[in-house]
């Protein structure tokens, strides 16, 4: 997959990729309950950014982060790129889906051959 400009290997069906981008999520979105709405705007900002960049470290190792989403803490870029990987995680998950169920319905018929 292709996220600003830099492309990265991410396989959502690998169990190892699969275990690292749940843990990350599920860490952002912890993040994102303790932000401050009563902070600044620029301190929010930043909090963001440097959430959505530990997600991206957490998945594709350090420094991926601040790779992806540059060196500035630029929230529209951040929210860009975090949203790329959810969308690329769930056509991944919608295919992988649509395979598994073709693979049940061969093994069904397989079955049904075989106790014939």
């Amino acid at each position: 997959m292709i996220i600003n400009f830099d492309e990265l290997n991410f396989d959502a069906t690998d169990a190892d990729t699969l275990q690292k981008y749940l843990d990350a999520m599920q860490n952002i979105s912890e993040k994102a309950n303790r932000l401050d709405k009563n902070a600044p705007q620029p301190k929010q900002y930043l909090y963001l950014c440097e959430s959505v960049k530990a997600c991206f470290d957490g998945i594709f190792g350090a420094g991926a982060g601040e790779k992806i989403c540059g060196a500035n803490n630029s929230l529209r870029a951040c929210t860009n790129a975090f949203k790329e990987l959810v969308e690329e995680y769930n056509h991944q998950m919608r295919e992988q889906e649509r395979a598994n169920e073709a693979l049940i319905a061969a093994m069904e018929v397989e079955k049904a051959v075989d106790t014939e």
